[in-house]
């Protein structure tokens, strides 16, 4: 009985892979007989769809557990001719928060989603009640993924434990990832001398 680790990524602004906008959520399939691959595929479409539709978005499953290296069990690409451009800081983006049983360390977990990439802008302070909302729609495919026999879980590594998601939320505040910012490609430089 496998715990993936899905490595959902949406293609921003370049096909570059360092450009990509990457989530990593882990499922406990407990089932007889589930193929990682239909589960990848179907995760693809999901993000995708949630996504807004025509972007190029890659999945690949690995095995969570075990020696490294992990090698890929299953991937897949959803729309591989399209581009997303980006509309705001590829930075910004909406925390989903989520845990299981107890709010504590190794039974909780982040996934941290661009909004850019989901056609989004933060255009106030805060964001609208409506964009938490759809990010909430996020974590009830995550958790319909699979069906009966497979858990969206939080996985600890220093335990090696998954533990099914039982509760979630999305603060009302942006969030900053910043290794999802752009290269600098040009620079203005000055000096302060005063001779």
């Amino acid at each position: 009985m496998p715990i993936y680790r899905a490595q959902l990524a949406v293609h921003v602004d370049s096909q570059l892979p360092r450009d990509a906008q990457i989530v990593t959520p882990h499922f406990d399939d407990h089932g007889v007989g589930s193929d990682p691959q239909n589960l990848c595929e179907d995760l693809a479409h999901a993000y995708v769809n949630w996504l807004g539709g025509a972007k190029h978005v890659s999945c690949k499953f690995y095995v969570a557990t075990g020696e490294k290296p992990h090698y890929p069990v299953a991937e897949y690409d959803v729309n591989t001719t399209s581009l997303q451009v980006s509309t705001c800081p590829r930075e910004v983006a909406l925390c989903l928060s989520f845990y299981s049983e107890r709010n504590v360390p190794r039974y909780r977990g982040r996934l941290y989603l661009p909004i850019g990439a989901a056609g989004e802008q933060p255009q106030s302070v805060r964001p609208p009640g409506q964009l938490m909302s759809r990010v909430g729609e996020f974590a009830t495919i995550l958790a319909d993924l699979g069906g009966v026999d497979v858990d969206w879980s939080v996985y600890s590594r220093k335990d090696k434990q998954a533990r099914p998601v039982t509760n979630w939320w999305v603060d009302n505040e942006w969030d900053t990832v910043r290794p999802r910012g752009l290269r600098g490609d040009n620079r203005i430089v000055g000096s302060t001398s005063e001779a």
